[in-house]
């Protein structure tokens, strides 16, 4: 990882927020070079010296506990979940117990929690934490109740409760919609759930719609090699064949 090395030396020197087309990126998540996002083993290094460089932080720091809860979610995603439970367990017990700091921090680690135990099938495990951290919701923002909803459809639909996670989704998309970043990754990735969801309950022309617009919006920010737009491409094809 000595690339790793320059990479964060440069973020840590110039850690700021900048626009790129019609998106806020950060130098730790998105090469200044080629402009993409990291990845894989890259994208996990990087989440390592992200919480390298905040971890002297004040324990009032969102980000600082943002960057270890991101870094567990991130583990869990490659099942090191020893590790990662620890470090959920070293933000909950190192912020103020009474604060909102402490409050947020609880709840992204466990939204996080859920999102990775979702992509690696474990969803009933998912389901277990969201449903524990559902009355934390009440003061939180648009777009952390957002992720919250996504991730119960995910959890749901896994699980078999399609019926059940069509209104989470669906909440989901409203949330992100009204929320301070209706662009981002989650939002539009919320929309492409939503539209699978749609797919499987018959609501088939919904579901076109919706991915249609995952498709345009997803390619005008992120750029046509992205993920989503390559996702969003293939479920149109899929449900093109399943009509034809």
């Amino acid at each position: 990882f000595a690339h790793a090395d320059c990479v964060a030396e440069m973020a840590a020197r110039d850690d700021r927020m900048t626009v790129e087309g019609r998106r806020l990126v950060s130098r730790w998540e998105v090469c200044t070079n080629c402009h993409q996002g990291f990845t894989g083993a890259m994208h996990l290094e990087m989440r390592r010296r992200v919480w390298r460089h905040f971890r002297n932080a004040p324990d009032d720091s969102l980000r600082k506990w943002g960057a270890l809860t991101t870094l567990a979610g991130r583990l869990e995603l490659y099942e090191e979940f020893d590790v990662a439970e620890r470090l959920h367990q070293q933000a909950s017990r190192s912020v103020a117990a009474d604060g909102p700091i402490y409050r947020q921090a609880v709840l992204n680690s466990q939204i996080s929690r859920a999102q990775a135990l979702n992509f690696v099938a474990r969803s009933r495990d998912a389901l277990e934490i969201l449903e524990r951290v559902q009355p934390r919701l009440e003061l939180s923002s648009a777009y952390d109740r957002g992720g919250y909803n996504k991730e119960m459809s995910v959890a749901l639909a896994n699980l078999g409760r399609v019926d059940e996670a069509v209104p989470f989704a669906t909440n989901a998309v409203e949330l992100f919609r009204r929320s301070e970043r209706p662009q981002s990754f989650e939002a539009l990735h919320s929309m492409y759930v939503q539209a699978r969801l749609f797919a499987k309950v018959g609501r088939v022309e919904e579901a076109k719609e919706t991915l249609n617009h995952v498709l345009a919006a997803s390619t005008r920010v992120f750029g046509h090699e992205h993920v989503l737009p390559r996702k969003a491409q293939y479920a149109l094809r899929q449900i093109a064949e399943l009509t034809a």
